[in-house]
Parts: structure tokens; sequence; C-alpha cells
């Protein structure tokens, strides 16, 4: 049953104490709203999706643009790191020519030659020294110390000038070898 016209639909109003009768209800309508508002909002929207947008395009493009430069950056550190490797091969090569160089100069035939070039001569007899250990201590060899002079006379002696000098003798401390020496020391007299 479809709902009478507005214009004829009044509501029924109840006396007091009257039968009841039906309620009739008034369908909903939309109230129209105030002119412009509907676009402003659209504009509002518009407005909020266009500035998403040109965000979400600019992120990207940051995005992008460091990618680039983090890819340029790579490719420059890869370039310098074959130069260098280049380089160092370059310098290890050289290096091995080098200890080659040393090593054909210390055989001992070349010095050999060398040396009887130079006028030396082969000895006679070769004595080789036994192999001493260098972490065992070797032991402090007993040294006798040097027999003393005999002693002076104490009395006055002459001497090449001519005149009487009278000498005393004492002995002095020891030399740099570890030998006690003895010194004289001589005086003057008118």
């Amino acid at each position: 049953m479809p709902p009478p016209p507005a214009a004829t639909a009044a509501p029924v109003r109840r006396h007091a104490g009257g039968p009841t009768s039906s309620r009739r209800w008034v369908p909903l309508r939309l109230v129209p709203s105030r002119k412009g508002q509907p676009g402003r909002i659209r504009q509002l929207l518009a407005n909020r999706r266009r500035v998403l947008n040109i965000a979400s395009v600019s992120i990207v493009a940051a995005s992008l643009l460091a990618v680039v430069v983090a890819q340029a950056l790579l490719a420059n550190g890869q370039v310098r790191l074959s130069s260098l490797q280049n380089q160092l091969s370059l310098e290890q090569s050289a290096h091995r020519q080098a200890e080659l160089a040393v090593s054909e100069l210390e055989t001992p035939p070349r010095i050999v030659s060398s040396a009887t070039s130079q006028g030396m001569v082969r000895p006679a007899n070769v004595v080789e020294l036994p192999y001493v250990s260098l972490s065992v201590p070797v032991p402090t060899p007993n040294v006798t110390p040097a027999p003393a002079p005999p002693p002076a006379p104490a009395g006055a002696t002459t001497t090449a000038s001519g005149g009487t000098t009278s000498g005393t003798a004492a002995t002095g401390g020891t030399t740099g070898n570890g030998a006690t020496s003895s010194t004289t020391t001589a005086t003057s007299t008118p």
C-alpha cells in the first residue's frame, strides 16, 4: 500500500477519552542542503586527492633518485677497487722480480766467482764452527789473571837525564779484558 500524498496526510489527533485511531506516519524525506556546500565538499575531497597524488609521486621519484645515486656511488667504488687491485698485482709482480734478483745475487757460486775475479784465493782448509744454540746460555769461561810483574827496588833510581828519582810501585785496577795491571808512579826530587 502506497503512502498517502503529503498534502492530504495530516496527523490524527487523539481526543481525551475518545476511541483510539490508528496513527499514520509521514514518510521520511531528505532535507535539501545549503547551496554550494556539496560543491565545496567535492572540491576539498578533490584537493586532498591531488595532494595525496602529488605526495605519492614525489616519494616515488625521490626513492628512484636515491636508487640512481646509490648505483652511481657503487659503480664508482667498483671502478676504484678494480684500479687498486690492478696496481696491487703490478706491485706484487715487481716485488717477486726483486726477490728473484736478490736470490740470484746471494747464490754461493756467484759470490765465489766474484771473489776470485777480484783477486781472492780459496783457503787451503775450511774450519767449520760448531753449532751453538741461542736459547741455552753459554757457561762463563774461567779466566786466570796475568802474573804480576816483579816488584821494583824501594830505593832511588836514576833516570836517563841523570837525575835521581824515588819510585813507589802501586798496583792499579783491571784492564778492559779482565787482567790486572800494575802502574808505577815516579816523583822527582830536586
